[in-house]
């Protein structure tokens, strides 16, 4: 029992990093471990209130006690399976420190429990920020017995199992399927892309679906209900059935047991099959090519983006988005014009247009994590007998081809179908204040993953999700979209476009001379 206590805290430290936080003496490394635990801070309040404020919606609209909490826990239940789909083999099947564990006095099933668990609490997390305050809410408004106190809190703390059983079963499945092939990485990283385009377009349908709870609150809460039996029970055990309360609890502690039995019985098989790599049949040395430094320089770092699925899924999504919004605005830009034509918001087209691209431009530049992604390896960077100019240069190209292209895509489409709704200035800042933005966020990115590098990791999904560079450089975007949109629509000038463009140039300009200036010291001291 002891050797499961010390290998989940040693998992949670990982994740959270409170050792850093309590111990550390580098300042630097002190504030990234903060930073993202601020971060988890961030999301768990505002996952609580807009959970909160659902509720109160709900119950005020005078719909059923259980629906309110149905919807929730649905909620709650699928941000779980998407983490768990996104992330759960990284967690669960992570083989960075296979030999160091197989070599230790331990259990194989002390250790899959371990990882299981670490797993379980981190989702658990997440899980009580959206259902502890809609309980709250609840109780309020509802003032319902003393059982319902206890029942809630167990049941809260169950809901995750089966989204984190069926999201990780899942990928491990999927891990292991393609495991020989030669494409793997391609394969899994375009299924979860596609998996994650769903998530996101279920979050821009999330006002409509609440909508749709308060005007016909019954009807939606048996649709919901039959496609995930389980959030009924849990809605309909809190609030009075003790029979579904007991088939919630029963059913989550046997698949919760399942599961870790199956784990446990092939995790050793599991291991051999995905630390395989592809063999090519027949291989034979044909001629070698060759290039020069900065090509060279940048086709490493393609190289290593798209062999780590966690960086891909986490910002190749941007450009996909940017695709598809410029292709369906060309598709429906007759009915687009008209109705937004026959609206007061016709002189806010433009900002629309613009803050649209731009949101989908900044969401997640690869810079911000690029120099981080290297870790251990970094050292081959610093030993090699090329400028540390255009060993930056190659991360500030990656990010650029892989949004830019798609931009300008984009971009021609809405200035061609919308020249009759746009002014000609107006085109122009549509043109100017992404692309800007794009150069602005990619530089930025790279500063701040200079100032504040993670080079220890384990898995890439501790760089990628959960490192102070992301985060920081994530509320930097947001802040720029933000002060951006507002100035759009308090001034409504044309201009207003055109000079945040300039300014986001001159901001551009001047960190990449001050990363060029010291390209060789960062280089050095990283």
């Amino acid at each position: 029992m002891s050797a499961l206590r010390i290998l989940i805290k040693l998992y949670l430290n990982s994740i959270f990093r409170f050792p850093v936080i309590r111990h550390s003496k580098d300042a630097r490394e002190r504030r990234q471990a903060i930073t993202g635990v601020a971060a988890i801070g961030l999301i768990v309040v505002t996952y609580g209130g807009m959970s909160a404020l659902t509720t109160f919606r709900l119950l005020v609209a005078g719909a059923d006690p259980a629906t309110p909490i149905l919807l929730v826990a649905a909620l709650a239940s699928l941000f779980a399976l998407a983490m768990a789909f996104a992330q759960g083999s990284a967690t669960l099947s992570g083989f960075a420190d296979f030999d160091t564990l197989m070599g230790m006095p331990v259990r194989t099933s002390t250790i899959v429990l371990a990882r299981f668990s670490a797993l379980y609490l981190v989702e658990a997390i997440y899980s009580a920020a959206y259902l502890l305050p809609c309980g709250a809410v609840y109780a309020v408004l509802m003032k319902p017995g003393w059982l319902f106190y206890p029942t809630y809190l167990l049941m809260t703390l169950l809901l995750p199992v089966a989204p984190i059983v069926i999201g990780s079963g899942a990928d491990l499945l999927l891990s292991a399927a393609f495991a020989r092939s030669k494409y793997r990485k391609g394969i899994t990283s375009a299924i979860k892309m596609i998996f994650l385009m769903g998530f996101v377009a279920f979050s821009y349908l999330l006002p409509q679906i609440t909508n749709r709870f308060v005007s016909a609150p019954d009807d939606a809460a048996m649709r919901t209900a039959r496609i995930y039996p389980p959030v009924l029970w849990f809605a309909e055990g809190v609030t009075g059935e003790l029979s579904d309360a007991l088939l919630f609890i029963l059913g989550s502690v046997a698949v919760c047991i399942l599961f870790v039995w199956v784990l446990n019985r092939t995790f050793l098989p599991l291991h051999d099959r995905l630390t395989a790599g592809y063999h090519v049949k027949n291989y034979r040395l044909g001629a070698l090519k060759r290039s020069g430094a900065g090509r060279a320089l940048f086709l490493i770092e393609r190289k290593r983006f798209f062999n780590s699925t966690a960086w891909v899924v986490n910002t190749v999504i941007g450009s996909i988005l940017i695709a598809v919004l410029g292709i369906a605005g060309a598709a429906f830009s007759g009915r687009l014009m008209k109705l937004i034509a026959e609206t007061p918001f016709r002189g806010h087209a433009a900002v629309a247009i613009t803050g649209s691209l731009l949101f989908c431009a900044t969401l997640s530049p690869t810079t911000s994590c690029a120099i981080s992604m290297e870790g251990k390896e970094l050292w081959i960077a610093k030993t090699l007998p090329v400028s540390a100019r255009k060993w930056l240069n190659a991360k500030i190209l990656m990010n650029l081809l892989l949004v830019g292209p798609p931009l300008v895509f984009s971009i021609t489409l809405f200035a061609i179908f919308y020249r009759e709704l746009l002014s000609p200035l107006s085109i122009a800042g549509i043109c100017a204040l992404p692309v800007s933005a794009l150069l602005f966020c990619t530089v930025a990115g790279l500063f701040v993953n200079v100032r504040m590098p993670r080079l220890s990791w384990k898995s890439d999904t501790e760089v990628v999700k959960q490192s102070g560079a992301v985060l920081v450089m994530m509320l930097i975007c947001f802040a720029l979209i933000l002060l951006t949109g507002l100035s759009m629509l308090l001034i409504r000038s044309d201009w207003v476009p055109i000079a945040a463009s300039g300014v986001l140039i001159g901001l551009t300009a001047g960190v990449y001379r001050y990363l060029m200036d010291r390209a060789e010291q960062i280089r050095r001291n990283l």
